[in-house]
């Protein structure tokens, strides 16, 4: 009866992947749906109220992370802003020192990072990957040593995606300074559940995406330090100071500048509550689920938890889940789909055959005690039946 009864109520654990849109977002995005929905460009009333809107946005986005206003451009996701920052810096340096300049990054980032790397690498730009250790960490001397090769550029994310260790970016960024080089850092899985201040960081740009924080899917910003070069990532009118054309999402702006309003305000009681809560998770797991281990040490942004489970395949773990009403992730929604062991859990020198028993579970501030007693329940029920069936692929079973 347990199981039946609980899949009428589906528990999501992917927050990592996306979050709900908040109350106070829909709530500031609803009037430039319909009544404000004029062009920020143009020069009426109702054009008039929309740049208001977006300009009031921007100040209180800045005014979150320690910017000025104007070092605040909007985006469409964060994959766009990494896109951006990287490619956008690169380029400038290029075209201002008369070379193809040397980009560091790590061999963990997000997709959006590694890819540009690989464009860049494929457009005759010197490229180095630092390597991570076991616990989830950039190896600093490493990445220093990458870095004393001339490099123009160097990236690392402040918390990883997957096992959601939080980086020592504001020691890397001194590292890449002190070798007069930029640094740019992804805070998309950081931004609204860790404090994130562009001046403590000591960064010069940074990527955020609004739906990892209750805010609307399609929106995001880069924030870039006054005077760092930049050029446009693609042609278009004069919007976002010229760097970015494109007519701005009005309402996914505001919507994603309450949000992240909201998630600045309740972190600190959020992350409490929220990290408990995964504690207790972790725990339990690990005290009543035989052959688990957890992927990455502390510091951890406050919800997420990656755990591997011997001799269970996640991809087929994640399906029963999902037959049963939890929501949890592979990995990265980004990767999750393509069948490979996690390139983060690579990285970290992990087995083939643990990265791939790897479930992550992201948990938010909407997660309760609740949530926890019946995933608990579920995955129990689910690791025991596929160890029972000998590790039988969920699909090649069914058929």
């Amino acid at each position: 009866m347990g199981d039946r009864a609980d899949a009428q109520r589906r528990v999501y654990l992917d927050n990592a992947a996306t979050t709900r849109i908040s109350n106070a977002a829909f709530a500031a995005m609803e009037p430039y749906l319909r009544g404000g929905f004029g062009n920020p460009s143009s020069l009426y009333a109702e054009a008039r109220m929309a740049r208001a809107a977006v300009e009031q946005a921007r100040a209180g986005i800045a005014a979150l992370i320690g910017a000025d206003p104007h070092e605040v451009y909007f985006t469409s996701c964060g994959t766009e802003s990494n896109n951006w920052a990287i490619k956008g810096c690169m380029h400038a340096q290029a075209r201002t020192k008369g070379r193809k300049g040397r980009f560091v990054t790590t061999a963990f980032e997000h997709p959006a990072v590694l890819n540009s790397a690989r464009t860049l690498h494929e457009d005759g730009f010197d490229v180095a990957y630092v390597p991570v250790g076991e616990t989830g960490f950039v190896d600093e001397r490493a990445f220093a040593e990458a870095l004393g090769h001339g490099a123009d550029l160097a990236s690392a994310m402040l918390a990883n995606n997957e096992v959601g260790t939080i980086q020592p970016v504001a020691r890397l960024a001194r590292a890449a300074h002190a070798a007069d080089a930029r640094f740019h850092c992804d805070a998309v899985q950081a931004f609204g559940h860790i404090p994130v201040d562009v001046r403590d960081l000591d960064v010069d740009y940074l990527s955020v995406s609004g739906h990892k924080f209750h805010g609307p899917k399609g929106v995001g910003f880069l924030y870039a330090r006054d005077g760092a070069p930049l050029e446009p990532l693609m042609d278009g009118g004069r919007q976002e100071r010229g760097l970015r054309g494109g007519t701005e999402n009005v309402a996914g702006i505001v919507g994603m500048a309450a949000a992240a309003e909201e998630a600045c305000t309740n972190m600190a009681e959020d992350a409490r509550r929220i990290a408990r809560l995964r504690n207790e998770l972790q725990r339990r797991i690990l005290e009543e689920i035989s052959g688990t281990c957890i992927n990455g040490a502390e510091p951890r942004v406050p919800g997420t938890l990656d755990i591997s489970f011997e001799g269970v395949d996640s991809a087929s773990l994640v399906e029963l889940l999902d037959e049963r009403g939890v929501c949890a992730s592979g990995g990265s929604a980004c990767a999750s789909r393509e069948g490979e062991p996690s390139h983060v859990l690579t990285a970290l020198g992990l087995s083939t055959e643990r990265a791939q028993g790897a479930l992550r579970f992201s948990l938010s501030d909407e997660t309760s005690e609740a949530d926890i007693d019946q995933t608990l329940r579920i995955l129990k029920s689910c690791i025991d039946q596929l160890r029972n069936f000998g590790l039988i692929d969920i699909a090649r079973f069914r058929s």
